[in-house]
């Protein structure tokens, strides 16, 4: 469909970023830019997950206390590859 075609970036909302940034990336934004533009390079949601679990979590105290911000945070990277 045409939704679909044009529905091809990663959306993230102002609100949703500041608590990503915050909460997951620690209050580094570069990080946070450097995740994103790594996700432009993955062509699905496997990959994307194995990124997630192997390369970024663990970076990042495995985002232990923060399960509401990764669960949003999944459910929009879910969506780039639906």
């Amino acid at each position: 469909s045409l939704n679909s075609k044009l529905n091809t970036g990663l959306k993230i909302g102002m609100n949703d970023r500041m608590g990503f940034v915050k909460h997951l990336f620690n209050g580094n934004n570069q990080d946070f830019n450097r995740v994103m533009s790594q996700f432009n390079t993955i062509n699905s949601y496997e990959e994307a997950q194995n990124l997630i679990n192997n390369m970024i979590k663990p970076d990042y105290n495995n985002w232990e206390g923060k399960e509401s911000y990764e669960n949003r945070f999944l459910e929009l990277i879910a969506r780039k590859y639906q």
